[in-house]
């Protein structure tokens, strides 16, 4: 009876473990967006985009549709003197499955990007290995920055290393307005902590992710 008591106990603190969790990443993906949104409107970044829209919200569910494995935001972005949306500002936080699928990695991941759709978990979400042709499979730079050849770019951070407002300047706001000022952020993502990694031979979108 000790044992079967034991393991009812482990599942409602497990349950009640994964609701705290996922209330906190809604916390978190909430402050990260009105961080992002506060940066567009600051004079010199401002002078070149301006958001196109209200914020896209798409979650993913594992297979039974019990859990929710990703978070996604993405924010339409305009820029000028264009009128219309062409890019998204994308935040992903990936807690299991493919979002978090590269070799070595075994921690949950946000990823932050600039792609040409919003994430919509079908078609454009960021998952390893990538689906890729030779032809676009992204560059690595100084092995924390994803850059495809038409611009657009991403990079992860591990998601317990962001608890703080601060942590979301340094990791998220601060590489984001060098890239979108197409400023270097080898500095700024080396400071974030981004996650470093490697391409994997013969595995084409596959990388690994290396030590901190």
């Amino acid at each position: 009876m000790t044992m079967m008591s034991d393991l009812g106990k482990a599942i409602s603190e497990n349950i009640a473990f994964v609701s705290k969790l996922g209330a906190e990443c809604d916390r978190l993906a909430q402050l990260i967006r009105e961080e992002v949104s506060r940066l567009l409107l600051t004079s010199e970044i401002a002078r070149r985009y301006r958001a196109g829209g209200e914020w896209i919200q798409v979650n993913a569910e594992d297979d039974h549709g019990w859990v929710i494995t990703d978070i996604s935001s993405s924010l339409p972005l305009v820029i000028k003197p264009k009128r219309s949306v062409s890019d998204y500002l994308i935040v992903q936080i990936s807690l299991t499955g493919m979002g978090v699928d590269a070799l070595d990695n075994h921690e949950p991941l946000i990823h932050i990007g600039r792609f040409n759709a919003p994430i919509d978990f079908d078609i454009i979400h960021m998952i390893f290995p990538l689906d890729v042709e030779d032809s676009d499979e992204p560059d690595l730079e100084n092995q924390r920055l994803l850059r495809w050849p038409d611009g657009y770019w991403c990079y992860s951070l591990r998601l317990t290393d962001i608890n703080s407002p601060a942590d979301v300047q340094r990791c998220i706001i601060n590489p984001m307005a060098a890239l979108l000022l197409e400023n270097s952020a080898v500095k700024r993502l080396s400071e974030a902590g981004a996650v470093r990694y490697a391409k994997v031979p013969k595995e084409p979108g596959q990388f690994r992710a290396l030590p901190r």
